[in-house]
This record gives structure tokens, sequence and C-alpha cells, in this order.
């Protein structure tokens, strides 16, 4: 693995009223896989990277289909820099999503005409090489590989979205937030989590597994907080933070780090991990420094 960047919007023009969303750059030295993309202005970044490191084609995750993870996709594409997409297509599982809905005045044409309505962005993207990942759940590369939400968590939630019976959150997330892709990254014996704005409960059995965290919806300080504790003890692990969201409510302005290892994009700039990242960084005294 050379590097992964977190990019940043710090040094973007209007960084303080726009939100640039997500996007990281996961470089293995022979592949470039990109995991969302925001905004134009982390594609127009992520294209200079692959023609500084000679990449022609990137592989691409989107973790879900809010716009600030996916509007920079169709300038990658534009572009014809994107060998595939990577994300879940529905429409394949319609018949499952309305046996769970359990209602018998819904029918099959109609919900498969809301589920086009709710993830238009993502059926616009028809045409391009996009892959299903329950479908296709074979690794991107030796070193990057999906590994949730599971199968169940989605179609259950993605049923209560779609069904008007019910509210449109689950786990304290909205539910297209709440099932967003998870993908590990493995670097060296090290093993990092992306999680998109993912749900603390879709990752909860993962996250003592993992050296390092992306914490969810850019440091939402809910679910931060739940994987501080749950991890309490792994003094060594460290967080990263994809906040480029500008003046809105969202984001870690509320997240208290006192005591942990949080590189944040908001403040620190365009994030680069490598090995040497995961060393802990220690004073005399032994004790793990917060960033």
């Amino acid at each position: 693995m050379k590097e992964i960047l977190i990019l940043s919007s710090k040094d973007y023009e209007n960084a303080e009223t726009t939100n640039y969303g997500d996007c990281i750059l996961i470089n293995t030295g022979s592949e470039l896989i990109i995991y969302d993309c925001g905004h134009e202005a982390h594609a127009d970044v992520a294209i200079s990277y692959m023609k500084k490191h000679g990449y022609e084609k990137a592989k691409l995750i989107l973790s879900h289909n809010d716009k600030d993870h996916f509007d920079g996709i169709q300038k990658l594409l534009s572009e014809n820099k994107i060998s595939v997409i990577k994300t879940t297509l529905l429409l394949k599982y319609i018949d499952d999503i309305l046996d769970r809905i359990d209602d018998k005045r819904r029918k099959r044409e109609p919900l498969k005409q809301q589920i086009l309505d709710l993830y238009s962005n993502i059926a616009s993207l028809s045409g391009y090489p996009i892959e299903d990942i329950y479908e296709h759940p074979e690794p991107l590369c030796s070193e990057v590989s999906i590994v949730g939400p599971d199968l169940d968590y989605m179609m259950d939630a993605v049923a209560k979205h779609l069904d008007s019976r019910e509210g449109d959150t689950i786990d304290g997330e909205t539910i297209v937030n709440a099932t967003s892709i998870q993908t590990k990254v493995n670097v060296g014996t090290y093993s990092l989590l992306l999680c998109g704005d993912c749900s603390y409960a879709s990752i909860e059995d993962k996250i003592r597994h993992y050296d390092a965290i992306q914490l969810p919806h850019h440091g939402k300080a809910k679910q931060a907080e739940q994987i501080f504790d749950k991890k309490v003890d792994q003094t060594n692990s460290f967080y990263l933070i994809s906040d480029n969201t500008g003046n809105t409510n969202g984001g870690s302005d509320n997240l208290d780090t006192t005591g942990y290892r949080v590189y944040n994009t908001k403040y620190d700039g365009t994030v680069t991990v490598n090995s040497l990242t995961f060393l802990p960084k220690t004073v005399q005294t032994g004790r793990t420094l917060g960033v």
C-alpha cells in the first residue's frame, strides 16, 4: 500500500460556505480506488493525482447516493477515468424488498418507480460500468474489499425507507446514510475501516477488529463517541474525519477528541495515511497523544 489520501476542501474556493463532501483516494501502488466523490473540485484533484501517478483508470466505491458523496462522479466519468463503480443496485432486489414491506396493497411496478425516483442519481449511471456489491462480492484488489453492510440489514432498511407506514430513520440515522457501504483497506499488517455516513449499529461488531476508523457522517459526535467507547482500551488506534461540510450543521464541530488520535480534514487539510501513520505517537511518558 503506497498511501491513502482523505481529501480536504480547506483550500478550495468558498470552503467556509460550500459542502464539498467526501473523497478518499486509495493508492495501492498498482491500482487507484476512489471511495466517494462528493464534488467536481474533488474530481479535479483525483484526476490530477491520477496523471501524476500514472493511472489511466480508477475503480470507484459509492458508499451511498447523497449528493455530498456522489456529485463529483459525473466529472470522473466524463473524463473516462473510471473502470467500474461498486454500489448497491436496488432494482435487483425489488421482489425481496416488496416481500419485506409486507403490504398487499403495494405493487411491483409502482415500487420500481419509487426506487428510481428516490435513487435517481444512481439510476443516471445506467450505461456506465457499474456493479452491485452483493452480486459481485469479490475484493476490488488484494488490499481493498467491501465488508458491509450485511445484505439483510440493507434490505430491511430499504424496505422501511420505501414503506409509507414507516419512518425514514434507522439506528439514529437516515436510512440512506445508515446503509452506507463499508470498506476495509489493508495497509501492511494494519487495517482501516471506511464508513461513509453509516450507523453505529451497522459497524458495531467490526470496529474492534480495525486499527483505524473513518468516523461516520463527517465526524458526527453521537457515532464517534460510541466508537471511542467501544475501543477505549485500544489506545494505539487512530481515527479519520472527512469533514468538508462548510458551515452546515453537520460534521465534527461538536465532537470532543481529547485523548484520542484524530486527523480531521477540516483542520489538518488533506490527510495522508501510510504504514507509518499506524505507529503510535508517544511522548516520553509513553502516553498516546490526541492530535
